[in-house]
């Protein structure tokens, strides 16, 4: 990059396939831009240089597919029966992995029979709520939209919990963030914009913006303000977004959450995501849950996952991948965690690839320990942790 930047290289190596193998390795994690002693912004820079790459030879098959989680969760949900059979299945795995790239090895979340958005419009969540108390816009990312459906609800339940009303707008589409990391930003632009729409007026009405995927908060905090330059609506949407342990963090530092906790027994490894370090927020979901009883909270410091959203589920980056989160996922199998915890949806698949304890999402606990899981289904989504819920 210092080459091209001072006419070292020519320009045209960021064309170039040598180019592309070295800009593959970055995965947009943001940790360069919060070390670098000069205050590059480093994953900018990447990301224009993997555009330049995408504008004169286009998206390769393998990162196009990457890119568009959006449209592989509609296809999916809506044959859930077949998508979740494919995944288990070894001669379907070894065509998905010859087509599309997806590591043959990779564990892969299931598809949910019944997506969030459909429960919200069941729910009228879409409906913008009535009243004056305090309102939050839930920005659904891919994961809890598709395949942990329960994950979101259970965010909207502990808000309402504490007086907050929540709106989901029927309209609002993916992050983008996917594309963004392997250099289609040209789509992502038409995205942001489209979310930067609905966003920014719901601001201008009261309304703050929280989502449970650090990577989808950091795609609206530090790309959106990037990659659309002459907005001023989207340094507003970034003013106005946290993810949703941030935002519940400061509702129990301003005292107006709930405390309400039943006991959970049990000890779990928290792992801090990448994109929700370069928030700059502190480890909200750490804290959160060491409001609980009973439930004893370990940071677990190993560095990055090495999923880096869809970037460890590519066939050539899988066996990179499991180096870089060996320590993480090698700490998973002490005996003394029943299961890990993280936000990060991607950190979770990798956390789940080297052992059969589950990782959990903070949320997920919170509304648990409030009564809104049921004893049955709770035992459901902790089986095999030996957390008890007294």
């Amino acid at each position: 990059m210092r080459g091209v930047l001072t006419g070292t290289l020519p320009a045209e190596t960021v064309a170039t396939d040598d180019f592309k193998a070295i800009a593959d390795l970055c995965v947009n994690c943001h940790q360069c831009r919060m070390e670098c002693p000069a205050g590059v912004d480093i994953p900018r820079l990447m990301t224009e240089a993997k555009a330049a790459y995408v504008s004169v030879n286009g998206l390769r098959p393998t990162d196009w597919f990457m890119s568009r989680p959006d449209l592989l969760g509609a296809v999916g949900s809506q044959v859930s029966w077949l998508a979740n059979w494919m995944i288990g299945n070894r001669q379907a795995r070894w065509v998905l992995e010859k087509l599309m790239g997806v590591a043959q090895g990779r564990k892969l979340p299931h598809f949910a029979r019944q997506t969030f958005m459909r429960r919200a419009a069941r729910r009228r969540l879409t409906r913008p709520p009535r009243g004056s108390g305090a309102r939050v816009l839930l920005f659904v990312d891919v994961y809890a939209n598709y395949f942990d459906p329960q994950l979101a609800e259970a965010l909207v339940d502990v808000l309402e919990h504490n007086g907050v009303s929540v709106y989901v707008p029927n309209d609002q589409v993916q992050s983008a963030m996917s594309m963004i990391s392997v250099g289609a930003v040209e789509k992502a632009r038409r995205m942001a914009s489209r979310n930067v729409a609905i966003l920014a007026e719901a601001v201008r009405q009261g309304y703050k913006i929280v989502t449970t995927e650090p990577a989808a908060a950091s795609c609206l905090v530090h790309e959106y303000p990037a990659i659309l330059e002459d907005e001023s609506d989207a340094r507003l949407v970034a003013a106005n977004t946290s993810e949703a342990c941030t935002q519940l963090w400061q509702m129990h530092l301003t005292g107006k959450l709930r405390l309400d906790f039943k006991p959970i027994s049990g000890t779990l490894a928290y792992h801090m995501p990448c994109h929700l370090r370069s928030l700059g927020v502190g480890s909200s979901g750490e804290n959160l849950l060491r409001l609980i009883p009973g439930l004893n909270v370990v940071h677990v410091e190993k560095g990055c996952s090495g999923m880096a959203g869809t970037w460890g589920m590519k066939r050539e980056h899988y066996r990179s991948s499991l180096r870089a989160g060996f320590d993480l996922i090698s700490s998973l199998r002490d005996p003394k965690f029943q299961a890990g915890t993280t936000e990060c949806s991607s950190c979770k698949i990798q956390m789940e690839q080297g052992t059969i304890k589950p990782t959990i999402h903070p949320i997920k606990l919170l509304a648990q320990a409030y009564g809104f899981l049921g004893q049955k289904e709770s035992l459901l989504n902790v089986r095999g942790q030996d957390l008890i819920v007294t």
